[in-house]
């Protein structure tokens, strides 16, 4: 035996409210929509006389509860159509209609979004097709009731909702929001939308809609397009770029944002389908990469999902897609060969997502990558310098391996990119591999290594002070000659000693428990770890303290020396270098007093 379906309207409601549509105010988008459609239905029976009009028209009555009436003169409904269509969840009768590409709604639940605001659906209509106009009354528990009114009760052809506001709901029958609903989602309509609560009125869509000529062509709008973009957007957009696509009827313009974004940040952008809102978020019709612009768009023949909130993904989409990345590239490559100064302030403010496309395409890479810009250890540089200048493209992929580098690279010629940041250590591998040049990723250790080490005859006492002033702070002392020769002493931490010291510092505020579990953590680590203090014998100072004699002075300088270097190098400094920086300087202001003393005495 088969069985039907039941369907709880109520329920079907809840889904409604709470999951298909993302906001109770589209039920005026719902609306518009019908409207719409009934209006294009009629003019495709031939009818080409009447004057399109939609009118939402609010009624207030004291002590009541404000009452919507939506009116449009478009097709109507027979009393047949209303029991087939509004009475039937899920049929359309834009389905059935050869011509169904020229509808907005295709689904046949549009009008069960207006109970999310109201209890009952009043519908009066008039077909063009004659007969007697038809009273529809529904309620949400899914009854409803059907009259035929008198010929003539209605008057033209077209069709009036009524909509009664709940206690809860009312806020979405105010005047004000009411106009503001429905210029949202009708801003761009091509029928006349009027709004009015009796003592005021507007029509809310009458503006021309520069951005959909300049998107067919005529660049004669851009100034006026750009002057949108301040009025309405409230954004001074560094560009605008118009967008055409075959797939999918794309039209529209994407304006480059003003300030910088992050990669992977969404956008608000308006998307319109046939020119009714379909919403904020273009995510899967606009490639990843371009979160640096925001874009006005109408589209003409991508497919809706059910709550018309986005679109199917299906071949038409996906051909749309690539059409608006080969534009939105094509726009890059144009200003890298025809207008470099803004493809500079381009970059400027949008490197992220100018790095993340060029990391994907070697064409692309080509055409930008000397134009991208590096930190390096002699200040910012474009790669199309640096590499005319440097012979091996030389780089640290650790920041704090930077600032130990940065002090002496540059003494000896060596110009070292800070390759920290998102996107820069896959680009500078990929221009290696691209142009042939030879690529180093460098360190600290490596650079020690190269200081000219200096005899040690004659400096074995020296340097065995020196390790005794620092054995409590697990550092070995070397003296050498290196550049520049004002940089007295240069402090060598590994990056496992540097993760010890991490540790020692976290061990200093952590409770019994936390300590435990960094004693397990610390076993990992060998046991000898040091961190190397190379003193330069080039600077006047270290060549003063090989002379030193008082144990006292030469051990407090040698230590005075060794916070200088954490400090120059930006190392993390724990308690007990912060507690010798503290010592080391009331030492100092004492011993100068006490000079400052005698020679007065004297």
């Amino acid at each position: 035996m088969e069985h039907a379906f039941k369907v709880d309207l109520r329920g079907m409601i809840d889904l409604l409210s709470n999951h298909l549509y993302s906001d109770p105010s589209v039920f005026i988008r719902e609306l518009l929509q019908n409207g719409v459609d009934a209006i294009t239905a009629r003019r495709q029976r031939g009818d080409s006389l009447f004057e399109p009009s939609l009118t939402a028209r609010v009624h207030h009555v004291d002590g009541a509860l404000p009452t919507l009436e939506f009116a449009d003169n478009g097709v109507g409904l027979t009393e047949a159509e209303v029991h087939e269509f509004l009475a039937t969840i899920g049929r359309s009768s834009k389905r059935l209609d050869e011509a169904r590409d020229s509808f907005l709604g295709q689904f046949g639940i549009g009008l069960l979004s207006c109970f999310m605001v109201s209890g009952e659906i009043e519908v009066l209509t008039q077909s063009a097709s004659g007969g007697a106009p038809v009273r529809w009354l529904a309620q949400a528990d899914g009854t409803y009731t059907l009259e035929t009114l008198p010929s003539g009760a209605v008057g033209t052809p077209g069709t009036t909702v009524r909509l009664r506001a709940r206690e809860d709901t009312d806020f979405y029958f105010e005047y004000d929001e009411l106009r503001e609903a429905l210029a949202n989602y009708g801003r761009i309509l091509p029928y006349p939308i009027h709004v009015t609560d009796g003592e005021q009125y507007d029509h809310v869509n009458a503006e021309r809609l520069a951005w959909l000529d300049f998107a067919d062509g005529d660049a004669s709008k851009r100034e006026e397009v750009l002057a949108y973009a301040r009025t309405a957007l409230n954004m001074e957009a560094l560009d605008a770029v118009p967008l055409r696509t075959e797939d999918g009827s794309v039209r529209g313009v994407a304006f480059v944002l003003p300030y910088s974004t992050q990669s992977g940040s969404r956008q608000w952008h308006q998307v319109y389908l046939k020119r009714m809102l379909l919403g904020h978020d273009a995510r899967n019709l606009l490639p990843d990469w371009a979160f640096f612009v925001r874009c006005l768009l109408n589209v003409d023949g991508l497919h809706p999902t059910a709550s018309r909130e986005s679109f199917y993904e299906d071949d038409a989409l996906t051909g749309a897609r690539a059409s608006l990345d080969a534009q939105l590239r094509a726009y890059i490559e144009g200003l890298a060969q025809q207008d470099p100064a803004r493809l500079e302030a381009l970059i400027a403010l949008h490197h992220l997502p100018i790095k993340a496309l060029a990391s994907e395409n070697d064409e692309f890479f080509r055409l930008l990558a000397h134009a991208f810009e590096f930190e390096t250890s002699t200040g910012r540089m474009k790669l199309g310098a640096y590499v005319a200048r440097e012979p091996v493209i030389r780089m640290v992929t650790n920041l704090d391996q930077f600032r130990q580098i940065a002090q002496v690279a540059s003494a000896y010629g060596h110009s070292v990119i800070n390759a920290v940041y998102t996107y820069d250590v896959p680009l500078l591998r990929r221009y290696a591999a691209l142009f042939g040049r030879a690529l180093e990723e460098v360190d600290a250790q490596s650079y020690a290594l190269a200081l000219e080490d200096v005899s040690a005859a004659g400096l074995e006492g020296f340097v065995a002070r020196a390790n005794a002033a620092l054995e409590a702070f697990g550092c070995v002392v070397s003296v050498k000659r290196f550049e520049p020769a004002d940089l007295p002493a240069l402090l060598i931490v590994t990056e496992e000693q540097r993760q010890r010291d991490d540790l020692d510092a976290a061990r200093e505020v952590a409770d019994e428990l936390f300590t435990d579990l960094l004693d397990e953590y610390e076993g990992a680590y060998e046991e000898v770890r040091v961190t190397r203090l190379h003193l330069n014998l080039n600077h006047a100072l270290v060549q003063d303290l090989l002379h030193v004699q008082d144990a006292a002075v030469f051990g407090r300088l040698v230590q005075m020396l060794y916070v200088q270097a954490h400090l120059l190098g930006h190392h993390p400094m724990r308690g007990q270098e912060l507690a010798l920086l503290g010592d080391g300087l009331s030492d100092m202001m004492r011993w100068g007093l006490r000079a400052a003393q005698m020679n007065i005495l004297n």
